[in-house]
């Protein structure tokens, strides 16, 4: 069931994204996953990997997005905090994206084809549904768009199930720190 919610939200936090940034409202998508990943880490019994697979999610999404930009593929609405920076709601985009790899998509690590094929599919759809809602613009022909950004999300999503599968198998930290239940501190 929490793998099914997951998917859900995952679902809903991609689409207020895409229609925040497109509507001028780009904060949405910010809010959106700030509660997304509340309820995420209050229920997960990976917190600390899960922390670092959406830092990781977020870096790709960062240099990924960045790199659209400075070579004239895309043009971002909302393009904060500077115009040739990859715009804070789609690295929370890619940061959402990094909350389904231990969850929705975890039954994909291991499978690199099947990740590449997912990214391979998935990433370009993406970006096209984010193009017809108004958050980007392809400033280049869009067969090289379309390429660039397959051929992106096609390495992207094996290695980040690669990173899911290595720190799924972290240690978390230790309960002992924490106070006995019914104890507070004094």
């Amino acid at each position: 069931m929490r793998r099914a919610i997951n998917f859900i939200v995952y679902n809903l936090v991609w689409l207020v994204s895409l229609v925040g940034a497109g509507s001028g409202y780009p904060w949405l998508g910010a809010v959106a996953l700030a509660g997304f990943m509340a309820w995420h880490f209050r229920q997960t019994a990976t917190p600390r990997g899960d922390l670092l697979l959406v830092l990781a999610a977020g870096g790709a999404g960062l240099v990924c997005d960045t790199l659209y930009i400075q070579s004239g593929l895309l043009a971002y609405a909302a393009p904060l905090p500077w115009q040739q920076l990859a715009p804070f709601w789609i690295v929370a985009m890619w940061m959402n994206f990094g909350l389904t790899l231990n969850e929705s998509l975890g039954w994909m690590r291991g499978r690199p084809v099947l990740g590449a094929l997912l990214g391979v599919v998935g990433g370009p759809l993406a970006y096209i549904a984010g193009i017809k809602l108004g958050a980007a613009e392809m400033t280049a022909e869009s067969w090289q768009v379309i390429g660039v950004v397959a051929l992106t999300w096609a390495v992207a999503v094996p290695l980040l199930l690669s990173a899911a599968e290595r720190v799924s198998r972290l240690p978390e930290p230790a309960a002992a720190l924490l106070p006995p239940s019914g104890r507070g501190l004094q």
